[in-house]
C-alpha cells in the first residue's frame, strides 16, 4: 500500500510533505511491538502465535477475541488490496493514455474489486497453488519498481516544493502516523521467529533495528521524491483521494518509469490478496478443529479446502468493500483491528514476568527495561486507535469491527462447553505443578533444618 497511502493519506489528513515525519513516528510503535512479539515468541514458541500468547498470559477469551480481530484484519486487507489494486491498474492505463479503459475502471472500481475478490476465492476453492510459486517474482518486481523510482526521481527533488507542501501540525502528523502505521505491520511476523534464532539476545534486536531503518528509509525516500517533485500549482490542483505515487510521478518523471512503477505496484499489491485468503482460512479452520467455532467451518471440499471458511471470507470482504468504498477507509478498519491485538500483546508482555515467572524464565530473548517498551507499545497503540476514531469515515468501520467482535464473543460463549476443558486441564496441570514444587521445596527446607 506504499504507492497508495503516501498519496491518499492527504484525503484524510492534509499533512502534505510532512508525511515524512509521520512515517518516522509510525516506526516507533512498530518497533516496540516487534520487541514484544520477540519476547513472547521466545518464551512461548508455538505455531499458535498470538492466540497462545494472550490466552496463556491474560485469558483464553481475550486470546480468542484478539485472534478473531486478526481474522477481521486479514479479511479487511483482502478488501483493501482489491480496491487498491484497481486504483493502480486504473492509473496504469491512464499513464498509457488508454483513457477509455481507465475511465471504465474508475467508474466501476467497487464492482471490479468485488469481481477480483470472487476470482481469488474461486482460485483458492479449486486448491490452485500457482500464486505461491510466483510470490517471490512479484516481490522482486516490486523492489525493481521502487528502486527505479528512487534512482530516477531523487535528482529531481526540489526543496522549495517540499517546503510549500509541508504543513506542520503535530495533531495532524500524529493522525497521519496512525493511518500509515499499516505500512509497518510486517515487523510482528519477523519477531515471531524469536524462538528459532541462534543467540536471539543480540541477533533479534539488531535484525529488527536494521530492517526497520531500511524499510523506513524506503518509505521516506518515496514520500520525499513524490512531494519534492510536485510544483505548487500541481500540488494545489491534484486529486489526492483517487491518486497514487506512479500517477503523480507520471506528470514529472519519464513516462517509462511511471509505467514500471504502476505495473510493479499493481502486481505486488495483488500478490497480497492470496496469502491473506490462505492465512485467514487456516486460522478459522484451526479454531473449528479445536471446537472454538462450529465444526462446519472445517468441512473440506473435494480439493481439500475449507469451503465454508472461504465463503465467510468472501462475504465479509465484499461487505467491507461495499462499506469502505475507498482504500483508506479499508486501511482504517485494518489498523483498528490490529491495534486492538497490539494492546493485548503489549499487555501480555508487561505482565508476563509477574504473572507467569516460570514462562518468562524460559524466554531466550529478554532485556532490562522490557516493561518500559511494553508500556510504550500499549500507550502508543491506544493513542493511535483514538486518533483513527477522530478521522472522517472511521466510525462505520469501527461499528463494523464492534459487531464482528460481538459475533465472536457470542460464538465463544455458545461453544464454551466444547473447548473450555482444554484450558481447565491446562490450569489444573499448572496448579498441580505448583503443588509439587512447594512439596519439593518444603522437603529440602525440612532436611536443611533437621
Amino acid at each position: 500500500g506504499l504507492f497508495l497511502s503516501t498519496i491518499q493519506i492527504q484525503s484524510k489528513v492534509p499533512v502534505g510533505s510532512a508525511i515524512i515525519f509521520s512515517y518516522i513516528i509510525a516506526a516507533f510503535p512498530a518497533f516496540f511491538m516487534a520487541l514484544c512479539y520477540a519476547v513472547l515468541s521466545s518464551a512461548l514458541p508455538s505455531s499458535g502465535g498470538e492466540y497462545v500468547f494472550i490466552s496463556r498470559i491474560i485469558d483464553p477469551f481475550i486470546g480468542f477475541i484478539a485472534t478473531w480481530a486478526r481474522w477481521f484484519a486479514m479479511i479487511a486487507t483482502i478488501a483493501a488490496m482489491a480496491v487498491g489494486d484497481m486504483v493502480l491498474i486504473n492509473n496504469f492505463f491512464d499513464i498509457l493514455n488508454m483513457h477509455s479503459v481507465s475511465s471504465f475502471i474508475s467508474s466501476n472500481i467497487t464492482a471490479i474489486s468485488i469481481i477480483l475478490v470472487v476470482v481469488f476465492l474461486l482460485v483458492n476453492y479449486l486448491g490452485v497453488k500457482t500464486f505461491g510459486r510466483i510470490q517471490v517474482a512479484m516481490f522482486v518486481l516490486l523492489i525493481i519498481g521502487i528502486l527505479s523510482f528512487i534512482l530516477v526521481g531523487l535528482p529531481d527533488v526540489s526543496m522549495s516544493n517540499i517546503e510549500y507542501s509541508m504543513h506542520i501540525n503535530l495533531s495532524d502528523i500524529a493522525k497521519a502516523s496512525s493511518l500509515i502505521f499499516f505500512s509497518y505491520l510486517g515487523f510482528a511476523a519477523i519477531a515471531n521467529a524469536g524462538g528459532e534464532i541462534k543467540n536471539p539476545e543480540k541477533t533479534l534486536p539488531r535484525g529488527i533495528v536494521i530492517s526497520m531503518f531500511m524499510i523506513a528509509a524506503i518509505y521516506i525516500l518515496v514520500a520525499l521524491i513524490t512531494y519534492g517533485s510536485m510544483s505548487p500549482d500541481f500540488y494545489s490542483s491534484y486529486d489526492f483521494s483517487s491518486g497514487s505515487v506512479p500517477e503523480a510521478a507520471s506528470h514529472v518523471l519519464p513516462p517509462l518509469i511511471a509505467i514500471v512503477v504502476a505495473f510493479a505496484g499493481s502486481i505486488a499489491i495483488i500478490s497480497d490478496i492470496n496469502p491473506n485468503i490462505l492465512a485467514s482460512s487456516r486460522l478459522s479452520f484451526a479454531w473449528a478443529k479445536d471446537g472454538i467455532v462450529p465444526q462446519k467451518l472445517a468441512e473440506l471440499n473435494p480439493y481439500g479446502v475449507p469451503k465454508w471458511t472461504l465463503l465467510v471470507n468472501g462475504v465479509m470482504a465484499i461487505s467491507i468493500i461495499l462499506l469502505a468504498k475507498e482504500f483508506m477507509n479499508a486501511v482504517m478498519m485494518i489498523n483498528m483491528a490490529i491495534l486492538l491485538i497490539y494492546i493485548a500483546i503489549s499487555t501480555s508482555t508487561l505482565i508476563l514476568p509477574y504473572k507467569h515467572p516460570e514462562i518468562y524464565e524460559n524466554a531466550k530473548f529478554k532485556f532490562r527495561g522490557m516493561w518500559v517498551v511494553a508500556l510504550l507499545g500499549m500507550l502508543t497503540s491506544a493513542l493511535f486507535f483514538a486518533y483513527i476514531l477522530r478521522l472522517e469515515g472511521a466510525m462505520p468501520g469501527f461499528i463494523f469491527l464492534l459487531a464482528w467482535t460481538g459475533i465472536g464473543s457470542g460464538v465463544y460463549v455458545l461453544t464454551q462447553e466444547s473447548h473450555r476443558m482444554h484450558w481447565r486441564l491446562f490450569k489444573e496441570e499448572k496448579k498441580g505443578k505448583e503443588l509439587i514444587d512447594r512439596e519439593i521445596v518444603s522437603r529440602l527446607l525440612g532436611k536443611k533444618y533437621q
